[in-house]
């Protein structure tokens, strides 16, 4: 009996020793990993159209606001932004002004790994995934009874970053351009089925989403960004960004669409 426990230590113990050791080194590297508080600040130019109430356009230029929590090096990287973006869209139709106040808030997750055999020293490439929910409050007073508007768009994309690394010896300054973009695997929506009224309103009953269907494996959204990226010797950074963002839910005469267009600045904070 004792020299089977004996055995079993053996076998086991090479087992216990290399799963700590790679335990211990993964922690290593997320300790060395270098970590940044994003603060960003932004324009866009964004429109919309709800043909659940109607087929009517309406643009703006809001004010957008984001976020983040950034862990990165060469190998993985890290992101959870938090983004706020309001302002009010508008349509003169017929020379008659109608406008939408629009508050968007949205959560981001995104998680990318590299790509070694494609990469190099002034080129990086990773690949991995994102998972965005959106949610979309609107209210539009034209509207009557429908002036009151909420959305929530949850998608997992599919995403692909290149990063260039565009530092110079001479200049003693390091920086990079990168571009990502992100394609939707799963688009989901949970909104009002055909109108933002139901039956529950006249009838005095407080049951805002009576009516809301959630849809799966419905809709598309793209999106992709362009950042400019200058690191300051303290290891803070500065960037510069462009953004782009599309969705359409699922459905046929009760669809919601919106695509933007933001430029945003960011100062980087290193937490490491």
């Amino acid at each position: 009996m004792k020299h089977r426990w004996i055995r079993y230590l053996l076998f086991a113990a090479p087992i216990l020793t290399s799963t700590a050791t790679a335990f211990c080194q993964e922690e290593i590297r997320e300790a060395k990993r270098p970590a940044y508080l994003d603060i960003s600040f932004g324009v866009s130019h964004s429109a919309f159209r709800d043909f659940a109430t109607s087929p009517l356009r309406y643009s703006g230029r809001p004010v957008y606001t984001a976020l983040s929590h950034i862990d990165a090096d060469d190998e993985r990287s890290s992101q959870i932004t938090l983004a706020y973006t309001f302002g009010n869209y508008e349509n003169d139709f017929n020379e008659q002004n109608s406008e939408s106040r629009v508050n968007i808030i949205a959560l981001n997750y995104l998680e990318l790994y590299q790509l070694k055999r494609c990469s190099h020293s002034k080129f990086n490439l990773k690949v991995g995934g994102q998972f965005s929910t959106i949610v979309n409050l609107r209210r539009n007073e034209a509207l009557f009874n429908n002036r009151e508007g909420a959305d929530i768009i949850a998608t997992l994309f599919g995403a692909v970053r290149g990063t260039f690394n565009l530092s110079r010896k001479a200049r003693k300054q390091f920086s990079t351009l990168s571009f990502t973009t992100n394609f939707g695997l799963i688009n989901s929506s949970y909104r009002n089925g055909f109108a933002y009224t139901s039956a529950s309103i006249p009838l005095n009953r407080d049951d805002f989403f009576a009516d809301y269907e959630l849809k799966v494996f419905q809709g598309l959204r793209l999106n992709s960004a362009l950042d400019y990226t200058v690191y300051l010797p303290n290891k803070n950074a500065i960037q510069c960004a462009y953004l782009w963002d599309m969705y359409r839910t699922g459905g046929h005469h009760d669809n919601f669409e919106m695509a933007s267009h933001t430029i945003k600045c960011s100062l980087l904070f290193n937490l490491r």
